[in-house]
């Protein structure tokens, strides 16, 4: 009797007991950040500080659901400091109970630091680092910000995919703006479009008149014209017969607009020009009003938004009437807002588009950006502990095979553990707005 008993209750734990850790589970996660703890600048401080506001409001909201999974964090000063950075994942990752780590977030802090989340395996999240192949070379680390390489990429098959672009000048800065432009150029070249010139200049070098007088002579050099302040009567009856890619006859006509043959009749322009026996027009490159079009784009990348007002100012002055193609960090609606009597089309890719920043007025873009980086990135840790990931092993697993997960700020799509998702912005008339997301493949 007493035999059969014990052996009820021993079952009955057995069922319950299940249902007890699925219910409760305490987990944490690590956050290294540079807090600046030390620092007397309160500048320095600004960057941490929004990031862990962002942080800790995702985690208040998942407290609000009553989740069965009890979440803590433990927040560390990385001190934008590679040693500090390399004790404190050591620290998480001997701790049994921290199940992943967000952050570091700045390049610099976990490049040399990857072994750790390898030898711990332990997922280390960076929500902002941009280095490439950080996360691609390395198991356990995930980069939810897009490389340089991937950026580079992105807007080079757009604008060729999308847009029918082939043929671009480069004008880039020669430190960190090359990051960009040289997977712009590998992208274009592999996609049979062509880069005729690149020009680099030097942070805080302007102005930049040789450079924008090469690109102009580049642009010269490859296109052919068409007059049309300069035209016979033979000439102007058959052009008003044609059919043209670009405007019209008359507009062209009465704006005595010097047009590239190209613009007006597509790659085949050469074909066309023999049919109606019309010869391009003589052209100097200090002529007002003219329209390139074998140049389809010139691809800026610029190494910090503060260069966007000398460049749109010069590359407006010199004449050279191009759809812009820019890097991510053109992403500054103010600064393009105050440019935009220079900006005639420009397109870019950004890692950051909120359709709504009213919650947040009187933040500055800077702190925006930093908030939802932060917010967003521990909000993905918690949508996958909500899904019940609990382990290290867990939690690695779901975002490898992490696609088609939208954020706040961006959408994130996993590709050997580096997010490959990017929008196209475009800027005409004055206005900011997203085209779509975009990704390598």
């Amino acid at each position: 009797m007493k035999k059969t008993f014990k052996k009820k209750i021993f079952i009955l734990l057995l069922l319950i007991l299940p249902g007890i850790n699925l219910s409760y589970s305490q987990v944490k996660i690590g956050v290294a950040i540079p807090l600046m703890t030390n620092s007397s600048d309160a500048s320095e401080k600004k960057t941490g500080e929004q990031m862990l506001r962002g942080i800790n409001d995702a985690l208040e909201e998942y407290k609000k659901n009553k989740p069965a999974i009890t979440v803590t964090i433990t927040a560390e000063d990385t001190k934008k400091d590679q040693s500090a950075t390399l004790d404190i994942l050591n620290r998480f990752g001997s701790d049994n109970t921290v199940i992943a780590v967000l952050g570091p977030i700045f390049s610099s802090e976990l490049i040399n630091n990857v072994g750790a989340a390898v030898f711990h395996k332990m997922p280390v999240i960076s929500p902002t680092a941009t280095v490439n192949f950080l996360a691609q070379n390395n198991p356990y680390v995930f980069q939810l910000n897009p490389t340089y390489d991937i950026r580079g990429r992105v807007i080079a098959k757009f604008a060729m995919k999308e847009m029918g672009m082939k043929n671009f000048i480069i004008l880039s800065e020669d430190t960190y703006g090359k990051n960009y432009a040289e997977s712009f150029k590998d992208e274009v070249e592999k996609n049979k479009g062509t880069i005729e010139g690149t020009e680099f200049y030097i942070k805080d070098s302007f102005p930049l008149t040789a450079q924008f007088e090469s690109i102009k002579s580049t642009i010269f050099s490859k296109d052919k014209f068409i007059d049309f302040g300069n035209l016979t009567a033979n000439q102007s009856d058959k052009l008003k017969k044609a059919v043209l890619r670009y405007s019209n006859f008359d507009s062209l006509f009465t704006g005595k607009l010097i047009v590239s043959i190209y613009k007006l009749f597509g790659k085949n322009a050469d074909t066309v020009m023999d049919s109606l026996k019309i010869f391009p027009s003589p052209v100097l490159s200090n002529s007002g009003s003219i329209i390139p079009g074998y140049i389809d784009a010139l691809y800026i990348t610029v190494s910090n938004y503060n260069d966007i007002s000398k460049i749109c100012e010069e590359y407006y002055s010199s004449g050279i009437n191009l759809p812009l193609l820019g890097s991510s960090d053109w992403n500054n609606e103010k600064t393009l807002t105050d440019n935009k009597k220079f900006i005639r089309e420009l397109y870019f890719d950004s890692d950051f588009y909120l359709a709504d920043k009213d919650d947040k007025t009187g933040l500055s873009e800077s702190d925006i950006r930093n908030y939802y980086f932060g917010y967003d990135g521990m909000k993905l840790i918690l949508d996958k502990i909500s899904e019940k990931n609990i382990t290290r092993e867990d939690i690695n697993e779901s975002l490898e095979n992490l696609r088609n997960y939208t954020a706040m700020h961006n959408r994130i799509d996993m590709k050997e553990r580096t997010n490959q998702n990017l929008q196209i912005m475009s800027f005409r008339d004055g206005k900011l707005s997203k085209l779509r997301d975009y990704e390598t493949e």
